[in-house]
Protein backbone atom coordinates (compact mmCIF):
# COMPACT_ATOMS: atom_id res chain seq x y z
CA UNK A 1 0.00 0.00 0.00
CA UNK A 2 1.30 3.56 -1.00
CA UNK A 3 1.28 5.73 2.18
CA UNK A 4 2.53 9.00 2.43
CA UNK A 5 4.22 9.78 5.83
CA UNK A 6 3.70 13.11 7.82
CA UNK A 7 5.06 12.45 11.79
CA UNK A 8 2.55 10.19 13.38
CA UNK A 9 -0.66 10.29 10.62
CA UNK A 10 -0.58 8.68 6.90
CA UNK A 11 -2.48 9.19 4.04
CA UNK A 12 -3.86 5.46 2.11
CA UNK A 13 -3.21 7.46 -1.66
CA UNK A 14 -5.96 4.44 -2.71
CA UNK A 15 -8.27 5.52 -0.59
CA UNK A 16 -7.93 8.86 -1.58
CA UNK A 17 -7.92 8.63 -4.68
CA UNK A 18 -11.05 6.02 -4.36
CA UNK A 19 -12.71 9.30 -2.55
CA UNK A 20 -11.82 10.86 -5.53
CA UNK A 21 -13.45 8.97 -8.10
CA UNK A 22 -16.74 9.26 -5.34
CA UNK A 23 -16.90 12.95 -5.35
CA UNK A 24 -16.25 13.56 -9.11
CA UNK A 25 -19.88 14.86 -9.17
CA UNK A 26 -18.72 17.95 -7.37
CA UNK A 27 -14.87 17.67 -7.94
CA UNK A 28 -15.32 18.59 -11.77
CA UNK A 29 -17.88 20.68 -11.41
CA UNK A 30 -15.41 23.09 -8.81
CA UNK A 31 -12.32 22.46 -11.68
CA UNK A 32 -14.95 23.39 -14.41
CA UNK A 33 -16.57 26.85 -12.39
CA UNK A 34 -13.44 27.82 -11.31
CA UNK A 35 -12.37 27.95 -14.92
CA UNK A 36 -15.15 29.75 -16.36
CA UNK A 37 -15.27 32.56 -13.93
CA UNK A 38 -11.75 32.63 -14.67
CA UNK A 39 -12.61 32.93 -17.92
CA UNK A 40 -15.26 35.43 -17.47
CA UNK A 41 -12.97 37.49 -15.45
CA UNK A 42 -10.41 37.43 -18.53
CA UNK A 43 -12.62 39.18 -20.71
CA UNK A 44 -14.01 41.72 -17.85
CA UNK A 45 -11.54 42.94 -16.90
CA UNK A 46 -10.59 46.09 -19.14
CA UNK A 47 -8.01 45.54 -22.07
CA UNK A 48 -4.43 47.78 -21.81
CA UNK A 49 -2.76 47.97 -25.21
CA UNK A 50 1.20 47.99 -25.07
CA UNK A 51 3.44 50.21 -27.50
CA UNK A 52 7.31 50.53 -27.95
CA UNK A 53 9.53 52.95 -28.82
CA UNK A 54 13.34 51.86 -29.34
CA UNK A 55 16.12 54.40 -29.17
CA UNK A 56 19.65 54.34 -28.99
CA UNK A 57 22.05 57.02 -27.58
CA UNK A 58 23.58 58.41 -30.27
CA UNK A 59 26.47 61.24 -28.99
CA UNK A 60 29.26 59.92 -27.33
CA UNK A 61 29.51 62.74 -25.72
CA UNK A 62 28.52 65.20 -22.76
CA UNK A 63 25.29 66.70 -24.39
CA UNK A 64 26.26 69.79 -22.12
CA UNK A 65 29.43 70.08 -23.72
CA UNK A 66 28.34 70.16 -26.92
CA UNK A 67 28.49 74.55 -26.80
CA UNK A 68 32.06 74.31 -25.59
CA UNK A 69 32.92 71.04 -28.22
CA UNK A 70 32.29 73.55 -31.02
CA UNK A 71 33.78 76.51 -29.40
CA UNK A 72 37.39 74.57 -29.35
CA UNK A 73 36.50 73.34 -33.08
CA UNK A 74 35.99 76.10 -34.12
CA UNK A 75 39.61 77.24 -32.48
CA UNK A 76 41.32 74.39 -33.69
CA UNK A 77 41.63 72.61 -30.29
CA UNK A 78 40.97 68.70 -30.07
CA UNK A 79 39.30 68.83 -26.81
CA UNK A 80 39.04 64.72 -27.02
CA UNK A 81 35.70 63.22 -26.53
CA UNK A 82 33.85 63.66 -23.56
CA UNK A 83 33.07 60.85 -21.54
CA UNK A 84 30.28 58.89 -22.62
CA UNK A 85 26.93 59.40 -21.25
CA UNK A 86 25.54 56.72 -18.80
CA UNK A 87 22.05 55.54 -20.24
CA UNK A 88 20.15 55.44 -16.93
CA UNK A 89 20.76 59.10 -16.96
CA UNK A 90 18.67 59.16 -19.99
CA UNK A 91 16.13 56.84 -18.33
CA UNK A 92 15.67 58.80 -15.25
CA UNK A 93 15.35 62.41 -17.34
CA UNK A 94 12.83 60.37 -19.42
CA UNK A 95 10.68 60.40 -15.91
CA UNK A 96 11.14 63.58 -15.42
CA UNK A 97 7.93 66.20 -14.91
CA UNK A 98 9.24 67.79 -17.93
CA UNK A 99 8.71 65.08 -20.23
CA UNK A 100 6.13 63.64 -18.42
CA UNK A 101 3.50 66.17 -17.47
CA UNK A 102 2.13 67.35 -20.90
CA UNK A 103 1.40 63.24 -21.77
CA UNK A 104 -0.36 63.23 -18.95
CA UNK A 105 -2.54 65.92 -19.74
CA UNK A 106 -3.82 63.54 -22.74
CA UNK A 107 -4.33 60.65 -20.92
CA UNK A 108 -8.16 59.74 -20.89
CA UNK A 109 -9.32 59.53 -17.54
CA UNK A 110 -11.38 61.99 -14.92
CA UNK A 111 -10.70 65.43 -14.71
CA UNK A 112 -10.72 64.84 -10.77
CA UNK A 113 -8.42 61.44 -10.97
CA UNK A 114 -5.69 63.98 -13.35
CA UNK A 115 -5.48 66.28 -10.11
CA UNK A 116 -3.95 63.52 -7.99
CA UNK A 117 -2.19 61.93 -10.66
CA UNK A 118 1.28 62.30 -9.57
CA UNK A 119 4.35 61.37 -12.27
CA UNK A 120 4.95 58.19 -9.77
CA UNK A 121 2.00 57.00 -10.05
CA UNK A 122 1.72 57.30 -14.17
CA UNK A 123 4.92 55.81 -14.47
CA UNK A 124 3.22 52.82 -12.63
CA UNK A 125 0.46 52.24 -14.36
CA UNK A 126 1.47 53.45 -17.83
CA UNK A 127 5.37 53.27 -18.73
CA UNK A 128 8.32 50.76 -18.05
CA UNK A 129 11.38 52.22 -19.61
CA UNK A 130 14.54 50.06 -19.59
CA UNK A 131 18.44 49.95 -20.85
CA UNK A 132 19.29 46.53 -22.81
CA UNK A 133 22.33 46.31 -20.57
CA UNK A 134 25.82 47.25 -21.84
CA UNK A 135 24.06 48.65 -25.09
CA UNK A 136 22.56 51.99 -25.61
CA UNK A 137 19.61 51.06 -26.18
CA UNK A 138 16.46 52.59 -24.55
CA UNK A 139 13.06 51.13 -24.88
CA UNK A 140 10.17 52.38 -24.11
CA UNK A 141 7.06 50.37 -23.48
CA UNK A 142 3.51 52.46 -22.87
CA UNK A 143 0.25 51.17 -21.70
CA UNK A 144 -2.89 52.28 -22.64
CA UNK A 145 -6.77 51.88 -22.77
CA UNK A 146 -6.59 51.82 -26.33
CA UNK A 147 -4.10 51.06 -29.10
CA UNK A 148 -4.25 54.65 -29.97
CA UNK A 149 -3.14 56.00 -26.25
CA UNK A 150 -0.45 53.28 -26.05
CA UNK A 151 1.47 54.80 -29.25
CA UNK A 152 0.72 58.01 -27.91
CA UNK A 153 2.75 57.84 -24.79
CA UNK A 154 5.19 55.64 -25.98
CA UNK A 155 6.02 57.96 -28.80
CA UNK A 156 5.35 61.29 -26.95
CA UNK A 157 7.95 60.17 -24.51
CA UNK A 158 10.78 59.89 -26.96
CA UNK A 159 9.82 63.41 -28.60
CA UNK A 160 9.09 65.21 -24.99
CA UNK A 161 12.72 63.85 -24.14
CA UNK A 162 14.39 65.26 -27.25
CA UNK A 163 12.65 68.25 -27.09
CA UNK A 164 14.13 68.69 -23.41
CA UNK A 165 17.52 67.93 -24.39
CA UNK A 166 17.36 70.05 -27.34
CA UNK A 167 16.09 72.95 -25.02
CA UNK A 168 19.13 72.16 -22.65
CA UNK A 169 21.45 72.33 -25.35
CA UNK A 170 20.18 75.65 -27.03
CA UNK A 171 20.74 77.08 -23.54
CA UNK A 172 24.22 75.79 -22.99
CA UNK A 173 25.13 77.28 -26.30
CA UNK A 174 23.23 80.65 -25.51
CA UNK A 175 25.96 81.24 -22.93
CA UNK A 176 28.67 80.31 -25.26
CA UNK A 177 27.33 82.56 -28.09
CA UNK A 178 27.45 85.55 -25.79
CA UNK A 179 30.80 84.81 -24.54
CA UNK A 180 31.75 84.45 -28.11
CA UNK A 181 30.39 87.72 -29.52
CA UNK A 182 31.95 89.98 -26.77
CA UNK A 183 35.03 88.26 -27.30
CA UNK A 184 35.19 89.10 -31.04
CA UNK A 185 34.67 92.83 -31.13
CA UNK A 186 37.57 93.19 -28.61
CA UNK A 187 40.25 90.70 -30.78
CA UNK A 188 38.45 92.55 -33.76
CA UNK A 189 39.15 95.65 -32.99
CA UNK A 190 43.07 94.35 -31.04
CA UNK A 191 43.43 93.01 -34.79
CA UNK A 192 42.59 96.15 -36.79
CA UNK A 193 45.26 98.20 -33.94
CA UNK A 194 48.03 95.38 -34.44
CA UNK A 195 47.36 95.60 -38.80
CA UNK A 196 47.59 99.33 -38.31
CA UNK A 197 50.84 99.76 -35.89
CA UNK A 198 52.54 96.71 -38.55
CA UNK A 199 51.46 99.16 -41.57
CA UNK A 200 52.89 102.49 -40.16
CA UNK A 201 56.40 100.69 -38.98
CA UNK A 202 57.01 99.45 -42.96
CA UNK A 203 56.21 102.63 -44.15
CA UNK A 204 58.48 104.54 -41.75
CA UNK A 205 61.70 101.87 -42.05
CA UNK A 206 60.85 100.65 -45.71
CA UNK A 207 61.13 97.06 -44.72
CA UNK A 208 58.38 94.79 -46.13
CA UNK A 209 59.73 91.50 -46.09
CA UNK A 210 61.94 89.96 -43.27
CA UNK A 211 65.08 88.29 -44.62
CA UNK A 212 65.96 84.77 -44.27
CA UNK A 213 67.48 84.75 -40.46
CA UNK A 214 64.44 86.78 -39.35
CA UNK A 215 61.78 85.04 -41.47
CA UNK A 216 63.10 81.68 -39.58
CA UNK A 217 62.88 82.97 -36.54
CA UNK A 218 59.20 84.52 -37.46
CA UNK A 219 58.25 81.10 -38.40
CA UNK A 220 59.73 79.23 -35.23
CA UNK A 221 58.19 81.40 -33.18
CA UNK A 222 55.04 81.79 -35.16
CA UNK A 223 54.11 78.43 -34.13
CA UNK A 224 54.00 78.89 -30.72
CA UNK A 225 52.43 82.10 -31.20
CA UNK A 226 49.29 80.21 -32.43
CA UNK A 227 49.39 77.37 -29.87
CA UNK A 228 49.76 79.97 -27.16
CA UNK A 229 46.69 82.13 -28.49
CA UNK A 230 44.40 78.82 -28.88
CA UNK A 231 44.86 77.98 -25.51
CA UNK A 232 44.32 81.42 -24.09
CA UNK A 233 41.38 81.61 -26.41
CA UNK A 234 40.17 78.03 -24.89
CA UNK A 235 41.17 79.40 -21.10
CA UNK A 236 38.35 81.65 -21.37
CA UNK A 237 36.16 79.79 -22.68
CA UNK A 238 36.80 77.33 -19.96
CA UNK A 239 36.49 80.55 -17.07
CA UNK A 240 33.21 81.38 -19.04
CA UNK A 241 31.64 77.84 -19.03
CA UNK A 242 32.44 76.99 -15.46
CA UNK A 243 31.10 80.21 -13.76
CA UNK A 244 28.17 79.00 -15.83
CA UNK A 245 27.85 75.45 -14.38
CA UNK A 246 29.06 76.61 -11.00
CA UNK A 247 25.95 78.96 -10.84
CA UNK A 248 23.87 75.96 -11.80
CA UNK A 249 25.33 73.56 -9.24
CA UNK A 250 24.70 76.46 -6.52
CA UNK A 251 21.32 76.42 -7.31
CA UNK A 252 20.75 72.56 -7.66
CA UNK A 253 22.91 71.77 -4.50
CA UNK A 254 25.71 74.19 -3.03
CA UNK A 255 27.72 71.59 -1.27
CA UNK A 256 28.82 69.82 -5.02
CA UNK A 257 30.80 72.82 -4.85
CA UNK A 258 33.14 71.71 -2.60
CA UNK A 259 34.08 68.39 -4.29
CA UNK A 260 37.81 68.77 -5.48
CA UNK A 261 39.38 66.12 -8.24
CA UNK A 262 43.23 67.05 -7.38
CA UNK A 263 43.34 64.56 -4.67
CA UNK A 264 43.22 62.10 -7.15
CA UNK A 265 46.54 60.44 -8.16
CA UNK A 266 45.80 59.21 -11.37
CA UNK A 267 43.68 62.28 -13.05
CA UNK A 268 46.93 64.67 -11.70
CA UNK A 269 49.63 62.11 -13.31
CA UNK A 270 47.13 61.79 -16.57
CA UNK A 271 47.24 65.65 -16.59
CA UNK A 272 50.76 66.05 -16.21
CA UNK A 273 51.11 63.52 -19.28
CA UNK A 274 48.72 65.52 -21.44
CA UNK A 275 50.78 69.12 -20.68
CA UNK A 276 54.34 67.61 -21.33
CA UNK A 277 52.62 65.82 -24.99
CA UNK A 278 51.51 68.76 -26.30
CA UNK A 279 54.77 70.15 -25.68
CA UNK A 280 56.09 67.27 -27.16
CA UNK A 281 53.90 67.71 -30.32
CA UNK A 282 54.82 71.37 -30.74
CA UNK A 283 58.09 70.60 -31.46
CA UNK A 284 57.90 68.04 -33.48
CA UNK A 285 55.19 70.05 -35.19
CA UNK A 286 58.26 72.83 -35.81
CA UNK A 287 60.82 70.35 -37.27
CA UNK A 288 58.44 67.82 -39.25
CA UNK A 289 54.77 68.50 -41.98
CA UNK A 290 51.67 67.28 -40.15
CA UNK A 291 52.31 63.56 -42.11
CA UNK A 292 55.29 62.62 -40.45
CA UNK A 293 54.77 59.70 -38.50
CA UNK A 294 56.43 61.36 -35.63
CA UNK A 295 53.95 63.96 -35.43
CA UNK A 296 50.98 61.53 -36.23
CA UNK A 297 52.27 59.31 -33.66
CA UNK A 298 52.58 62.20 -30.99
CA UNK A 299 48.75 62.85 -31.81
CA UNK A 300 47.75 59.48 -31.62
CA UNK A 301 49.06 59.20 -27.84
CA UNK A 302 47.46 63.06 -26.62
CA UNK A 303 44.39 61.68 -28.21
CA UNK A 304 44.70 58.14 -26.16
CA UNK A 305 45.75 60.35 -23.16
CA UNK A 306 42.80 62.28 -23.51
CA UNK A 307 40.37 59.53 -23.82
CA UNK A 308 41.89 57.62 -20.61
CA UNK A 309 41.47 61.23 -18.30
CA UNK A 310 37.61 61.16 -19.05
CA UNK A 311 37.53 57.44 -18.29
CA UNK A 312 39.11 58.41 -14.95
CA UNK A 313 36.77 62.02 -14.58
CA UNK A 314 33.83 59.65 -14.72
CA UNK A 315 35.05 56.66 -12.72
CA UNK A 316 35.78 59.67 -9.62
CA UNK A 317 32.64 61.49 -10.55
CA UNK A 318 30.43 58.50 -10.40
CA UNK A 319 31.66 56.98 -6.74
CA UNK A 320 30.66 60.74 -5.88
CA UNK A 321 27.59 61.03 -7.55
CA UNK A 322 25.81 57.70 -6.73
CA UNK A 323 23.03 59.34 -4.65
CA UNK A 324 22.50 62.80 -7.18
CA UNK A 325 20.11 63.39 -9.28
CA UNK A 326 20.51 62.76 -13.01
CA UNK A 327 20.53 66.99 -13.44
CA UNK A 328 22.90 67.07 -10.28
CA UNK A 329 25.39 63.98 -11.93
CA UNK A 330 25.50 65.97 -15.35
CA UNK A 331 26.46 69.08 -13.75
CA UNK A 332 29.11 67.69 -11.29
CA UNK A 333 30.85 65.95 -14.53
CA UNK A 334 30.59 69.06 -16.18
CA UNK A 335 32.42 70.83 -13.48
CA UNK A 336 35.22 68.18 -13.18
CA UNK A 337 35.79 68.24 -16.59
CA UNK A 338 35.80 71.75 -17.12
CA UNK A 339 38.70 72.26 -14.15
CA UNK A 340 40.56 69.60 -15.19
CA UNK A 341 40.36 71.00 -18.66
CA UNK A 342 40.93 74.64 -17.12
CA UNK A 343 44.07 73.30 -15.35
CA UNK A 344 45.66 71.01 -18.56
CA UNK A 345 45.50 74.49 -20.45
CA UNK A 346 46.67 76.89 -17.55
CA UNK A 347 49.67 74.25 -17.30
CA UNK A 348 50.44 73.89 -21.13
CA UNK A 349 50.86 77.53 -21.59
CA UNK A 350 53.34 78.03 -18.89
CA UNK A 351 55.27 75.35 -20.41
CA UNK A 352 54.62 76.81 -24.23
CA UNK A 353 55.72 80.13 -23.28
CA UNK A 354 58.80 78.84 -21.41
CA UNK A 355 59.66 77.37 -24.90
CA UNK A 356 59.10 80.41 -26.28
CA UNK A 357 61.24 82.63 -24.30
CA UNK A 358 64.25 80.57 -25.24
CA UNK A 359 63.34 80.85 -28.96
CA UNK A 360 63.06 84.70 -28.20
CA UNK A 361 66.60 84.91 -26.69
CA UNK A 362 68.23 84.13 -30.66
CA UNK A 363 66.80 87.48 -31.27
CA UNK A 364 69.97 89.38 -29.93
CA UNK A 365 71.75 88.16 -33.59
CA UNK A 366 69.07 90.48 -35.25
CA UNK A 367 69.34 94.38 -35.93
CA UNK A 368 66.58 96.95 -33.54
CA UNK A 369 64.73 97.41 -36.89
CA UNK A 370 64.33 93.59 -37.86
CA UNK A 371 63.23 92.66 -34.18
CA UNK A 372 60.84 95.79 -33.88
CA UNK A 373 59.57 94.58 -37.69
CA UNK A 374 59.37 90.67 -36.28
CA UNK A 375 57.74 92.03 -33.26
CA UNK A 376 54.91 94.09 -34.40
CA UNK A 377 54.27 91.17 -37.41
CA UNK A 378 53.74 88.46 -34.86
CA UNK A 379 51.16 91.00 -32.85
CA UNK A 380 49.18 91.02 -36.60
CA UNK A 381 49.21 87.62 -36.88
CA UNK A 382 48.38 86.64 -33.58
CA UNK A 383 45.82 88.68 -33.28
CA UNK A 384 44.48 87.97 -37.06
CA UNK A 385 44.50 84.08 -35.70
CA UNK A 386 42.59 84.67 -32.82
CA UNK A 387 39.79 86.75 -34.37
CA UNK A 388 40.08 84.17 -37.00
CA UNK A 389 39.53 81.01 -34.88
CA UNK A 390 36.27 83.58 -32.96
CA UNK A 391 34.65 83.88 -35.86
CA UNK A 392 34.91 80.40 -36.69
CA UNK A 393 33.99 79.01 -33.07
CA UNK A 394 30.96 81.61 -33.59
CA UNK A 395 29.66 79.99 -36.66
CA UNK A 396 30.09 76.35 -35.21
CA UNK A 397 28.32 77.46 -32.17
CA UNK A 398 25.22 78.71 -33.89
CA UNK A 399 24.79 76.07 -36.01
CA UNK A 400 25.35 73.78 -32.84
CA UNK A 401 22.42 75.67 -31.38
CA UNK A 402 20.08 75.76 -34.61
CA UNK A 403 20.14 71.65 -34.48
CA UNK A 404 18.13 69.40 -32.78
CA UNK A 405 19.76 67.56 -29.82
CA UNK A 406 21.57 64.39 -31.58
CA UNK A 407 21.78 62.79 -27.81
CA UNK A 408 19.20 60.29 -28.97
CA UNK A 409 18.13 58.44 -31.89
CA UNK A 410 14.58 56.75 -32.46
CA UNK A 411 15.36 53.41 -34.50
CA UNK A 412 11.87 52.14 -33.84
CA UNK A 413 9.06 54.83 -33.81
CA UNK A 414 6.00 54.10 -31.46
CA UNK A 415 3.87 50.59 -33.00
CA UNK A 416 0.24 50.68 -32.76
CA UNK A 417 -1.11 47.70 -31.39
CA UNK A 418 -3.59 45.35 -32.90
CA UNK A 419 -7.12 45.88 -31.68
CA UNK A 420 -7.64 41.51 -30.75
CA UNK A 421 -4.20 41.74 -29.06
CA UNK A 422 -4.07 43.67 -26.06
CA UNK A 423 -1.19 42.88 -23.80
CA UNK A 424 -3.42 42.79 -20.45
CA UNK A 425 -5.07 40.80 -19.40
CA UNK A 426 -3.39 37.63 -20.89
CA UNK A 427 -6.49 35.43 -21.03
CA UNK A 428 -5.32 32.51 -21.85
CA UNK A 429 -2.85 32.32 -18.40
CA UNK A 430 -6.12 33.90 -16.22
CA UNK A 431 -7.45 30.74 -17.65
CA UNK A 432 -4.94 28.41 -16.17
CA UNK A 433 -4.93 29.87 -13.15
CA UNK A 434 -8.65 28.98 -12.73
CA UNK A 435 -7.84 25.62 -13.52
CA UNK A 436 -5.23 25.57 -11.60
CA UNK A 437 -7.06 27.04 -8.37
CA UNK A 438 -10.25 24.41 -8.95
CA UNK A 439 -7.54 21.87 -8.68
CA UNK A 440 -6.81 23.23 -5.74
CA UNK A 441 -10.11 23.65 -3.82
CA UNK A 442 -11.21 19.97 -4.82
CA UNK A 443 -8.36 18.36 -3.78
CA UNK A 444 -8.73 20.02 -0.34
CA UNK A 445 -12.21 18.84 -0.23
CA UNK A 446 -10.90 15.66 -0.49
CA UNK A 447 -8.99 15.66 2.04
CA UNK A 448 -11.62 16.79 3.90
CA UNK A 449 -13.87 13.94 2.94
CA UNK A 450 -10.73 11.77 3.70
CA UNK A 451 -10.23 13.08 7.08
CA UNK A 452 -14.21 12.92 8.12
CA UNK A 453 -14.37 9.57 6.64
CA UNK A 454 -10.91 7.60 7.85
CA UNK A 455 -9.06 10.49 10.24
CA UNK A 456 -5.44 12.20 9.69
Amino acid sequence: MDNINNNDSSIDLRKLFSIMGEQKKIIIPIIVICTVVAIVIAFVLPKTYQSNTLVRIKSSSNSSMSGMAAMAAGLGIDIGGSSSANPENYVELMKSREVLEPIMEQVDMPEEDKEKLTTEDFIKEYLEITNTRKTDLINIAAYGKTPEEAQMISQAVADNFLTLMTKLNKEDNSSVLKFLNDRMSIAKEEMETAENKLQAYQQEKGIYSPNDQTKALVDKLDDYDKKIAQLEAQEQANSAKLQDVTGQLEQQNSSLLEYNISDNDAIMNLRTAIVNKQVELVGLQQRYTEEHPDVIRAREELAELKKSLDREIQSAVNSKSATLTPVQGNLLMEKVQTETAEAVTSASLDALKAKQQEAEGNMSTLSADSVEYMRLLREKNITSEVYTNLVKAYENTRIQEAQESMDIQIIDAANLPREDMPAKPNKKLIAVIGFVFGIIISFGYTLYVYNKRYGL
